[in-house]
Protein backbone atom coordinates (compact mmCIF):
# COMPACT_ATOMS: atom_id res chain seq x y z
CA UNK A 1 0.00 0.00 0.00
CA UNK A 2 1.29 3.41 -0.99
CA UNK A 3 0.45 6.08 1.61
CA UNK A 4 1.11 9.83 1.56
CA UNK A 5 2.06 11.43 4.86
CA UNK A 6 3.33 14.74 6.21
CA UNK A 7 1.83 17.59 8.15
CA UNK A 8 1.66 21.11 9.49
CA UNK A 9 1.50 21.93 13.18
CA UNK A 10 0.96 25.43 14.50
CA UNK A 11 -1.46 26.95 16.99
CA UNK A 12 -2.15 30.50 15.79
CA UNK A 13 -3.11 33.17 18.31
CA UNK A 14 -4.93 35.93 16.43
CA UNK A 15 -4.56 38.29 19.42
CA UNK A 16 -0.77 38.23 19.02
CA UNK A 17 0.59 40.82 16.54
CA UNK A 18 3.60 38.68 15.54
CA UNK A 19 3.46 37.17 12.03
CA UNK A 20 4.96 33.68 12.31
CA UNK A 21 7.46 33.22 9.49
CA UNK A 22 10.04 30.88 8.08
CA UNK A 23 12.55 31.59 10.86
CA UNK A 24 10.04 30.35 13.44
CA UNK A 25 9.44 26.96 11.83
CA UNK A 26 11.32 23.69 11.77
CA UNK A 27 10.74 22.04 8.40
CA UNK A 28 11.49 18.44 7.41
CA UNK A 29 11.23 17.61 3.71
CA UNK A 30 10.94 14.27 1.93
CA UNK A 31 13.00 11.48 3.50
CA UNK A 32 13.96 13.74 6.41
CA UNK A 33 10.54 12.82 7.86
CA UNK A 34 11.70 9.20 8.12
CA UNK A 35 14.89 10.06 9.99
CA UNK A 36 15.53 13.27 11.89
CA UNK A 37 11.81 14.12 11.75
CA UNK A 38 10.91 11.12 13.92
CA UNK A 39 10.46 12.83 17.28
CA UNK A 40 8.51 10.90 19.94
CA UNK A 41 6.19 13.83 20.69
CA UNK A 42 5.09 14.24 17.04
CA UNK A 43 1.86 12.63 15.84
CA UNK A 44 3.64 12.13 12.49
CA UNK A 45 6.02 9.75 14.26
CA UNK A 46 3.14 7.51 15.30
CA UNK A 47 1.77 7.61 11.76
CA UNK A 48 5.08 6.65 10.16
CA UNK A 49 5.91 3.90 12.67
CA UNK A 50 2.48 2.30 12.23
CA UNK A 51 2.64 2.38 8.45
CA UNK A 52 6.19 1.02 8.45
CA UNK A 53 5.14 -1.87 10.70
CA UNK A 54 2.54 -2.83 8.08
CA UNK A 55 5.10 -2.75 5.28
CA UNK A 56 3.52 0.24 3.54
CA UNK A 57 5.33 2.29 0.95
CA UNK A 58 5.43 5.73 2.56
CA UNK A 59 5.47 8.88 0.46
CA UNK A 60 6.91 11.55 2.79
CA UNK A 61 6.03 15.08 1.74
CA UNK A 62 6.78 17.85 4.22
CA UNK A 63 6.39 18.46 7.94
CA UNK A 64 6.40 22.05 9.22
CA UNK A 65 6.19 22.79 12.95
CA UNK A 66 6.48 25.92 15.10
CA UNK A 67 5.81 26.98 18.66
CA UNK A 68 2.34 28.59 18.95
CA UNK A 69 2.53 32.25 17.95
CA UNK A 70 0.68 34.81 15.86
CA UNK A 71 -0.90 33.97 12.50
CA UNK A 72 1.37 32.42 9.88
CA UNK A 73 2.93 34.36 7.01
CA UNK A 74 0.93 33.77 3.85
CA UNK A 75 4.12 33.80 1.76
CA UNK A 76 5.68 31.08 3.91
CA UNK A 77 2.51 28.99 3.96
CA UNK A 78 2.09 29.14 0.19
CA UNK A 79 5.70 28.00 -0.27
CA UNK A 80 5.25 25.07 2.10
CA UNK A 81 1.91 24.14 0.56
CA UNK A 82 3.47 24.34 -2.88
CA UNK A 83 6.15 21.81 -1.94
CA UNK A 84 3.50 19.62 -0.32
CA UNK A 85 1.43 19.56 -3.50
CA UNK A 86 4.46 19.12 -5.77
CA UNK A 87 5.59 16.01 -3.91
CA UNK A 88 2.09 14.54 -4.04
CA UNK A 89 1.82 15.24 -7.78
CA UNK A 90 5.18 13.53 -8.36
CA UNK A 91 4.04 10.49 -6.39
CA UNK A 92 0.84 10.25 -8.43
CA UNK A 93 2.87 10.16 -11.66
CA UNK A 94 4.81 7.17 -10.33
CA UNK A 95 1.74 5.06 -9.63
CA UNK A 96 -1.60 4.82 -7.80
CA UNK A 97 -1.92 6.25 -4.29
CA UNK A 98 -3.83 4.07 -1.82
CA UNK A 99 -4.27 6.45 1.11
CA UNK A 100 -3.38 9.70 2.87
CA UNK A 101 -2.62 10.15 6.58
CA UNK A 102 -1.54 13.58 7.83
CA UNK A 103 -0.37 15.05 11.13
CA UNK A 104 -2.20 18.37 11.54
CA UNK A 105 -2.96 20.77 14.34
CA UNK A 106 -6.35 22.12 13.35
CA UNK A 107 -5.92 25.72 14.54
CA UNK A 108 -3.24 27.00 12.17
CA UNK A 109 -4.31 30.33 10.72
CA UNK A 110 -2.71 32.10 7.74
CA UNK A 111 -2.77 35.87 7.25
CA UNK A 112 -5.50 36.82 4.80
CA UNK A 113 -6.51 33.20 4.27
CA UNK A 114 -7.81 31.66 7.47
CA UNK A 115 -7.70 27.94 8.23
CA UNK A 116 -4.54 26.39 6.79
CA UNK A 117 -5.69 22.81 7.36
CA UNK A 118 -8.93 23.33 5.46
CA UNK A 119 -7.13 24.97 2.56
CA UNK A 120 -4.43 22.27 2.39
CA UNK A 121 -6.72 19.25 2.69
CA UNK A 122 -9.18 20.65 0.14
CA UNK A 123 -6.35 21.02 -2.39
CA UNK A 124 -5.12 17.49 -1.70
CA UNK A 125 -8.64 16.15 -2.09
CA UNK A 126 -8.90 17.83 -5.48
CA UNK A 127 -5.84 15.86 -6.61
CA UNK A 128 -7.01 12.59 -5.03
CA UNK A 129 -10.83 12.72 -4.89
CA UNK A 130 -11.47 9.06 -4.03
CA UNK A 131 -8.52 8.04 -1.83
CA UNK A 132 -9.16 7.27 1.88
CA UNK A 133 -7.88 10.19 3.97
CA UNK A 134 -7.29 10.39 7.74
CA UNK A 135 -5.69 12.99 10.01
CA UNK A 136 -4.39 13.26 13.56
CA UNK A 137 -5.43 16.51 15.24
CA UNK A 138 -4.44 18.46 18.33
CA UNK A 139 -7.05 18.57 21.11
CA UNK A 140 -7.34 22.32 20.47
CA UNK A 141 -8.27 22.00 16.81
CA UNK A 142 -10.97 24.21 15.31
CA UNK A 143 -13.18 22.21 12.95
CA UNK A 144 -14.23 23.96 9.73
CA UNK A 145 -16.54 22.82 6.92
CA UNK A 146 -13.55 22.63 4.53
CA UNK A 147 -11.67 20.26 6.82
CA UNK A 148 -14.73 18.08 7.40
CA UNK A 149 -15.44 17.94 3.69
CA UNK A 150 -11.93 16.86 2.72
CA UNK A 151 -10.93 14.28 5.35
CA UNK A 152 -12.71 10.97 5.99
CA UNK A 153 -11.51 10.12 9.50
CA UNK A 154 -10.04 11.99 12.46
CA UNK A 155 -8.25 11.09 15.69
CA UNK A 156 -7.66 13.82 18.30
CA UNK A 157 -5.33 14.01 21.29
CA UNK A 158 -6.93 12.87 24.52
CA UNK A 159 -4.43 14.41 26.94
CA UNK A 160 -3.65 17.94 28.07
CA UNK A 161 -0.76 18.54 28.54
CA UNK A 162 -0.41 16.65 25.26
CA UNK A 163 1.55 13.47 25.92
CA UNK A 164 -0.30 11.16 23.53
CA UNK A 165 0.55 12.73 20.18
CA UNK A 166 2.48 9.67 19.01
CA UNK A 167 -0.41 7.39 19.98
CA UNK A 168 -2.91 9.65 18.22
CA UNK A 169 -0.91 9.48 15.02
CA UNK A 170 -0.88 5.71 15.29
CA UNK A 171 -4.65 5.67 15.75
CA UNK A 172 -5.14 7.78 12.62
CA UNK A 173 -2.91 5.40 10.64
CA UNK A 174 -4.68 2.29 11.96
CA UNK A 175 -8.05 3.71 10.89
CA UNK A 176 -6.74 4.26 7.40
CA UNK A 177 -5.29 0.76 7.19
CA UNK A 178 -8.53 -0.80 8.40
CA UNK A 179 -10.47 1.09 5.76
CA UNK A 180 -8.07 -0.08 3.05
CA UNK A 181 -8.10 -3.70 4.22
CA UNK A 182 -11.87 -3.96 4.59
CA UNK A 183 -12.84 -1.79 1.66
CA UNK A 184 -15.21 0.11 3.94
CA UNK A 185 -15.31 3.90 3.76
CA UNK A 186 -14.59 5.93 6.87
CA UNK A 187 -17.44 8.22 7.93
CA UNK A 188 -17.25 10.99 10.52
CA UNK A 189 -20.11 12.25 12.65
CA UNK A 190 -19.83 15.84 13.85
CA UNK A 191 -21.47 18.03 16.46
CA UNK A 192 -20.43 21.57 17.41
CA UNK A 193 -20.96 22.67 21.00
CA UNK A 194 -21.28 26.47 21.38
CA UNK A 195 -18.68 26.96 24.09
CA UNK A 196 -15.02 27.71 24.62
CA UNK A 197 -12.77 26.64 27.46
CA UNK A 198 -9.63 28.31 28.73
CA UNK A 199 -6.75 25.87 28.30
CA UNK A 200 -5.96 25.71 31.99
CA UNK A 201 -9.52 24.59 32.79
CA UNK A 202 -9.29 21.50 30.61
CA UNK A 203 -6.46 19.37 31.96
CA UNK A 204 -7.26 15.79 31.08
CA UNK A 205 -6.36 14.37 34.48
CA UNK A 206 -8.84 16.68 36.23
CA UNK A 207 -12.62 16.68 36.19
CA UNK A 208 -14.68 17.08 34.16
CA UNK A 209 -12.26 16.26 31.32
CA UNK A 210 -11.15 12.99 32.94
CA UNK A 211 -14.70 11.63 32.81
CA UNK A 212 -15.42 13.07 29.37
CA UNK A 213 -12.29 11.54 27.88
CA UNK A 214 -13.21 8.24 29.55
CA UNK A 215 -16.57 8.46 27.73
CA UNK A 216 -14.70 8.82 24.42
CA UNK A 217 -12.57 5.80 25.18
CA UNK A 218 -15.65 3.82 26.14
CA UNK A 219 -17.32 4.79 22.87
CA UNK A 220 -14.27 3.52 20.99
CA UNK A 221 -15.01 0.03 22.33
CA UNK A 222 -18.12 -0.05 20.13
CA UNK A 223 -17.64 -2.37 17.12
CA UNK A 224 -17.14 -0.31 13.98
CA UNK A 225 -16.41 2.90 15.88
CA UNK A 226 -12.78 3.81 15.25
CA UNK A 227 -12.26 7.14 17.03
CA UNK A 228 -14.20 9.52 19.27
CA UNK A 229 -12.63 12.89 19.99
CA UNK A 230 -13.40 16.15 21.78
CA UNK A 231 -11.72 19.02 19.93
CA UNK A 232 -11.86 22.06 22.18
CA UNK A 233 -11.09 24.82 19.70
CA UNK A 234 -8.46 27.44 20.45
CA UNK A 235 -9.80 30.21 22.68
CA UNK A 236 -7.22 32.81 21.62
CA UNK A 237 -8.24 32.70 17.98
CA UNK A 238 -11.10 34.99 16.96
CA UNK A 239 -12.66 32.72 14.33
CA UNK A 240 -16.27 32.17 13.32
CA UNK A 241 -15.93 28.39 13.55
CA UNK A 242 -14.33 28.39 16.99
CA UNK A 243 -15.95 26.25 19.64
CA UNK A 244 -15.89 22.72 21.02
CA UNK A 245 -16.44 19.96 18.45
CA UNK A 246 -17.16 16.26 18.74
CA UNK A 247 -15.87 14.03 15.94
CA UNK A 248 -16.73 10.34 15.77
CA UNK A 249 -15.27 8.25 12.95
CA UNK A 250 -16.80 4.90 12.01
CA UNK A 251 -16.32 2.24 9.39
CA UNK A 252 -19.15 3.06 7.00
CA UNK A 253 -21.78 3.64 9.70
CA UNK A 254 -22.75 7.32 9.51
CA UNK A 255 -25.80 6.83 11.74
CA UNK A 256 -23.63 5.44 14.55
CA UNK A 257 -21.19 8.31 14.15
CA UNK A 258 -23.87 11.01 14.29
CA UNK A 259 -25.70 9.39 17.20
CA UNK A 260 -22.52 8.96 19.26
CA UNK A 261 -21.38 12.52 18.50
CA UNK A 262 -24.69 13.92 19.76
CA UNK A 263 -24.59 11.73 22.88
CA UNK A 264 -21.06 12.87 23.74
CA UNK A 265 -21.98 16.48 22.99
CA UNK A 266 -24.92 16.34 25.42
CA UNK A 267 -22.67 14.93 28.12
CA UNK A 268 -20.05 17.64 27.52
CA UNK A 269 -22.64 20.44 27.60
CA UNK A 270 -24.13 19.09 30.83
CA UNK A 271 -20.71 19.55 32.50
CA UNK A 272 -20.07 23.09 31.22
CA UNK A 273 -20.25 24.68 34.66
CA UNK A 274 -17.75 22.17 36.07
CA UNK A 275 -14.78 23.52 34.10
CA UNK A 276 -12.55 25.46 36.44
CA UNK A 277 -8.90 26.08 37.14
CA UNK A 278 -7.22 23.09 38.73
CA UNK A 279 -4.53 25.22 40.38
CA UNK A 280 -5.22 27.94 42.90
CA UNK A 281 -5.45 31.19 40.99
CA UNK A 282 -5.32 34.92 41.64
CA UNK A 283 -4.58 38.14 39.80
CA UNK A 284 -0.89 38.89 39.32
CA UNK A 285 -0.28 40.85 42.52
CA UNK A 286 -2.19 38.46 44.76
CA UNK A 287 -0.47 35.48 43.14
CA UNK A 288 2.92 36.96 44.04
CA UNK A 289 1.88 37.86 47.56
CA UNK A 290 0.59 34.32 48.10
CA UNK A 291 3.85 32.87 46.76
CA UNK A 292 5.97 35.15 48.96
CA UNK A 293 4.01 34.09 52.02
CA UNK A 294 4.34 30.42 51.11
CA UNK A 295 8.12 30.74 50.89
CA UNK A 296 8.89 33.20 53.68
CA UNK A 297 6.37 32.08 56.28
CA UNK A 298 5.63 28.44 55.46
CA UNK A 299 9.00 27.42 54.06
CA UNK A 300 7.51 25.90 50.91
CA UNK A 301 9.97 25.43 48.04
CA UNK A 302 9.93 25.56 45.13
CA UNK A 303 6.73 27.51 44.61
CA UNK A 304 5.75 28.01 40.96
CA UNK A 305 3.73 30.94 39.66
CA UNK A 306 2.41 30.71 36.09
CA UNK A 307 2.38 33.96 34.12
CA UNK A 308 -0.56 32.47 32.21
CA UNK A 309 -1.62 35.55 30.27
CA UNK A 310 1.67 35.60 28.37
CA UNK A 311 2.22 31.92 27.66
CA UNK A 312 4.13 31.40 24.37
CA UNK A 313 2.95 27.79 24.18
CA UNK A 314 -0.58 29.22 23.94
CA UNK A 315 0.56 31.60 21.22
CA UNK A 316 1.16 34.69 23.35
CA UNK A 317 3.95 37.06 22.42
CA UNK A 318 6.20 36.16 25.35
CA UNK A 319 7.13 39.78 26.08
CA UNK A 320 4.20 41.11 28.13
CA UNK A 321 5.39 42.72 31.33
CA UNK A 322 2.32 43.03 33.56
CA UNK A 323 3.36 40.35 36.04
CA UNK A 324 7.05 41.26 35.82
CA UNK A 325 6.15 44.83 36.73
CA UNK A 326 4.47 43.49 39.87
CA UNK A 327 7.69 41.67 40.72
CA UNK A 328 9.65 44.90 40.40
CA UNK A 329 7.04 46.70 42.50
CA UNK A 330 7.58 44.12 45.25
CA UNK A 331 11.35 43.79 44.80
CA UNK A 332 11.93 44.60 48.48
CA UNK A 333 10.11 41.38 49.36
CA UNK A 334 11.87 39.43 46.60
CA UNK A 335 15.20 40.62 48.05
CA UNK A 336 14.36 38.76 51.28
CA UNK A 337 13.84 35.40 49.60
CA UNK A 338 16.39 32.74 50.61
CA UNK A 339 17.29 32.17 46.95
CA UNK A 340 16.84 34.44 43.94
CA UNK A 341 13.44 34.59 42.30
CA UNK A 342 13.74 32.83 38.94
CA UNK A 343 11.75 34.41 36.10
CA UNK A 344 11.54 32.45 32.86
CA UNK A 345 11.36 34.46 30.87
CA UNK A 346 11.23 36.95 27.97
CA UNK A 347 11.26 36.58 24.21
CA UNK A 348 13.41 39.60 23.45
CA UNK A 349 15.78 39.33 20.51
CA UNK A 350 17.37 42.80 20.94
CA UNK A 351 18.11 42.12 24.63
CA UNK A 352 19.54 38.70 23.81
CA UNK A 353 21.86 40.24 21.22
CA UNK A 354 23.11 42.81 23.74
CA UNK A 355 23.83 40.06 26.28
CA UNK A 356 25.71 37.84 23.85
CA UNK A 357 27.74 40.81 22.67
CA UNK A 358 28.56 41.85 26.24
CA UNK A 359 29.53 38.31 27.23
CA UNK A 360 29.32 36.33 30.44
CA UNK A 361 30.21 38.28 33.58
CA UNK A 362 29.58 41.68 32.00
CA UNK A 363 27.20 44.31 33.28
CA UNK A 364 25.08 45.98 30.64
CA UNK A 365 22.07 48.23 30.16
CA UNK A 366 19.09 46.96 28.22
CA UNK A 367 15.32 47.00 28.09
CA UNK A 368 13.13 43.96 28.60
CA UNK A 369 9.70 43.36 27.06
CA UNK A 370 7.19 45.39 25.13
CA UNK A 371 8.56 44.77 21.63
CA UNK A 372 5.42 43.04 20.37
CA UNK A 373 2.65 43.01 22.96
CA UNK A 374 2.54 46.72 23.56
CA UNK A 375 -0.99 46.49 24.98
CA UNK A 376 0.12 44.36 27.95
CA UNK A 377 3.81 45.17 27.93
CA UNK A 378 6.26 48.03 27.93
CA UNK A 379 10.00 48.37 27.58
CA UNK A 380 11.51 48.17 31.07
CA UNK A 381 15.06 49.57 31.41
CA UNK A 382 17.38 47.54 33.63
CA UNK A 383 21.08 47.28 34.33
CA UNK A 384 21.85 43.58 34.55
CA UNK A 385 24.76 41.19 34.88
CA UNK A 386 25.05 38.48 32.25
CA UNK A 387 25.58 35.19 34.07
CA UNK A 388 25.37 32.67 31.25
CA UNK A 389 24.81 32.62 27.49
CA UNK A 390 24.09 29.76 25.10
CA UNK A 391 23.99 30.00 21.32
CA UNK A 392 21.76 27.96 19.00
CA UNK A 393 19.71 26.27 21.69
CA UNK A 394 17.21 23.62 20.62
CA UNK A 395 15.57 22.93 17.26
CA UNK A 396 14.79 26.63 16.70
CA UNK A 397 18.45 27.65 17.20
CA UNK A 398 17.72 30.29 19.83
CA UNK A 399 20.32 32.35 21.63
CA UNK A 400 19.46 32.32 25.34
CA UNK A 401 20.85 34.09 28.37
CA UNK A 402 20.55 34.10 32.15
CA UNK A 403 20.63 37.56 33.75
CA UNK A 404 20.98 38.84 37.31
CA UNK A 405 19.14 41.88 38.64
CA UNK A 406 18.96 42.39 42.42
CA UNK A 407 17.67 39.07 43.83
CA UNK A 408 16.17 38.04 40.49
CA UNK A 409 17.42 35.64 37.84
CA UNK A 410 15.88 36.29 34.41
CA UNK A 411 15.91 34.05 31.35
CA UNK A 412 15.72 35.65 27.91
CA UNK A 413 15.66 34.13 24.44
CA UNK A 414 16.19 35.46 20.93
CA UNK A 415 13.47 33.20 19.46
CA UNK A 416 9.80 32.68 20.26
CA UNK A 417 10.08 29.34 22.08
CA UNK A 418 8.26 27.70 24.97
CA UNK A 419 9.48 28.32 28.51
CA UNK A 420 8.13 24.91 29.52
CA UNK A 421 10.90 23.22 27.53
CA UNK A 422 12.50 20.85 30.03
CA UNK A 423 15.94 21.37 28.46
CA UNK A 424 15.95 25.20 28.51
CA UNK A 425 16.92 25.87 32.13
CA UNK A 426 19.49 23.03 32.33
CA UNK A 427 21.16 24.46 29.21
CA UNK A 428 21.76 27.62 31.27
CA UNK A 429 23.04 25.63 34.25
CA UNK A 430 19.84 26.26 36.18
CA UNK A 431 18.20 23.63 38.39
CA UNK A 432 14.69 24.93 39.04
CA UNK A 433 14.29 22.86 42.22
CA UNK A 434 17.07 24.91 43.83
CA UNK A 435 15.03 28.13 43.55
CA UNK A 436 12.41 28.87 46.18
CA UNK A 437 10.16 30.83 43.78
CA UNK A 438 9.92 30.24 40.04
CA UNK A 439 7.76 32.42 37.80
CA UNK A 440 7.30 30.89 34.35
CA UNK A 441 5.35 31.97 31.27
CA UNK A 442 3.06 28.94 31.20
CA UNK A 443 -0.48 27.96 32.02
CA UNK A 444 -0.71 24.56 33.66
CA UNK A 445 2.74 23.34 34.60
CA UNK A 446 4.50 21.00 32.23
CA UNK A 447 5.36 17.58 33.78
CA UNK A 448 9.01 18.55 34.36
CA UNK A 449 7.91 21.39 36.66
CA UNK A 450 4.88 19.70 38.17
CA UNK A 451 7.09 16.86 39.38
CA UNK A 452 9.17 19.22 41.57
CA UNK A 453 6.65 21.92 42.54
CA UNK A 454 5.81 22.13 46.23
CA UNK A 455 2.98 24.45 45.24
CA UNK A 456 1.58 25.71 41.93
CA UNK A 457 -0.18 29.07 41.65
CA UNK A 458 -1.75 30.37 38.45
CA UNK A 459 -1.64 34.13 37.92
CA UNK A 460 -4.47 35.33 35.69
CA UNK A 461 -2.11 37.88 34.23
CA UNK A 462 -2.76 40.04 31.20
CA UNK A 463 -1.48 39.11 27.76
CA UNK A 464 -2.42 37.46 24.49
CA UNK A 465 -3.30 34.19 26.24
CA UNK A 466 -5.59 35.79 28.81
CA UNK A 467 -7.30 32.96 30.71
CA UNK A 468 -10.35 35.04 31.58
CA UNK A 469 -12.10 34.60 28.23
CA UNK A 470 -14.96 36.92 29.16
CA UNK A 471 -12.54 39.88 28.96
CA UNK A 472 -11.39 39.16 25.37
CA UNK A 473 -12.99 41.48 22.75
CA UNK A 474 -13.98 38.82 20.22
CA UNK A 475 -15.37 40.20 16.95
CA UNK A 476 -15.74 37.21 14.58
CA UNK A 477 -16.73 34.40 16.91
CA UNK A 478 -20.33 33.17 16.62
CA UNK A 479 -22.60 34.10 19.50
CA UNK A 480 -24.20 33.05 21.74
CA UNK A 481 -21.22 31.17 23.13
CA UNK A 482 -20.66 29.89 26.65
CA UNK A 483 -19.14 31.26 28.92
CA UNK A 484 -19.33 34.64 27.17
CA UNK A 485 -23.11 34.26 27.32
CA UNK A 486 -23.59 32.44 30.61
CA UNK A 487 -27.39 32.25 30.52
CA UNK A 488 -27.64 30.91 27.00
CA UNK A 489 -29.54 27.73 26.13
CA UNK A 490 -28.63 25.26 23.43
CA UNK A 491 -30.94 22.97 21.50
CA UNK A 492 -29.28 19.90 20.04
Amino acid sequence: MKIITGGMNHESNTLNPIITGEEDFVVFSGKELLGQGLEPYYSSTGIIETLQAEGCEIVPTILARAVPNGVVSRTFYQRIKGEFMRRIAEAIKQGPIDGICLALHGSMKVEGLGCAEGDLTRSIRELLPDVPFTAALDMHATITPELLGAVDGFAGYKTAPHVDSRETGSQAARMLLKSLKTGKKLRTGYCRIPMLIAGEKSESEAEPMASLIAACRQAENTPGLEAASFLLGFPWADDEYNGVSVLVTTLDDPALGEKTARTLAREFWSRRQDFRFRAEHYDSLQALKTAYTAVLESGESPVFVSDSGDNPTAGAAGDATELFEKILDTADIADRLPTPLLYSGFYDAPAAKICLTAGEGAETDLTLGGNWDTLNGKKIPLRVRVLKTVRNFGPYKADVALLSFRNLRIVITSKHIGFGDEELLPALGVEAQRYCLVVVKLGYLEPCFRAIAARAILATSRGCSNEVLETIPYKKIRRPLYPLDKDMSWNF
